[in-house]
């Protein structure tokens, strides 16, 4: 009678791997890799959402809308000075514009040198924000609450 044959067995069969092992380790490494791809990238991303097409065309709207308040009626590039010292001096004025909830909408007045003016809103920190500039000149004559000489602009943010 001859002796039961031994199984034949693979000289690798010593390493102690099984299939199983393979899998969970392949498993581990394509869930670290997706993580890596999906995650990394918005640590490099600003914190803030940035600003979308419907808010620099609402600043926009405000802006003329503002302008069309503080110009004279007859041209709309000549700063009317009583009316933009009656919109600056009313915080309220803001009140009747329009704007997304927990927007909020600041207006400044700006001379040629840089100087601010007037402000009326909250004061802008230098958020993300839609922002629309209108260039005025000041009524020739009118000695009022602001020294624009030769122009002035009129910024509009909003965040």
């Amino acid at each position: 009678m001859t002796p039961p044959r031994k199984p034949k067995r693979l000289a690798s069969d010593r390493r102690g791997q099984t299939l199983q092992d393979y899998v969970i380790g392949v498993s581990i490494f394509l869930l670290t890799t997706a993580f890596v791809v999906g995650f990394i990238p918005t640590l490099f991303t600003p914190f803030t959402a940035p600003v979308d097409a419907s808010q620099t065309t609402q600043a926009d709207r405000y802006a003329a809308e503002v302008l069309a308040e503080i110009t004279q009626p007859d041209s709309k590039n000549v700063l009317d000075g009583a009316g933009a010292d009656s919109f600056f001096a009313n915080e309220s004025n803001l009140d009747g514009i329009p704007t997304a909830e927990g927007s909020e909408v600041n207006v400044t007045l700006v001379d040629g040198n840089g100087t601010v003016q007037h402000t009326v809103g909250p004061p802008y920190q230098g958020e993300s924000t839609a922002a629309a500039t209108r260039v005025v000149v000041p009524e020739s004559g009118y000695v009022g609450n602001h020294t624009c000489t030769a122009t002035c602009r009129i910024e509009v943010r909003l965040w």
